[in-house]
């Protein structure tokens, strides 16, 4: 699985970094403008060890067996 790139963008005058928000124009307030962008969305975090990590789907289904009635199939066909 390939990692993701990260893009930084260039330091401004201050010396931090510029975060383009995606909710157009700001009008009145900033702040409450930053919290409704997707930057500061609810994430849920999957647990990956303990009790809560038992996944109950099959990671690969279907990927090393094939499903007989197709071989039956394909066999009467021909």
């Amino acid at each position: 699985m390939a990692k993701k790139k990260v893009v930084i963008e260039p330091l401004n005058e201050q010396g931090s970094i510029k975060y383009r928000h995606q909710k157009g124009v700001i009008r009145d307030n900033a702040i409450q403008a930053l919290l409704h962008d997707p930057l500061f969305r609810q994430r849920i975090e999957r647990k990956h060890k303990g009790k809560g990590s038992y996944q109950r789907k099959a990671k690969h289904v279907g990927k090393y067996f094939e499903n007989p009635i197709i071989k039956f199939l394909a066999t009467e066909i021909l």
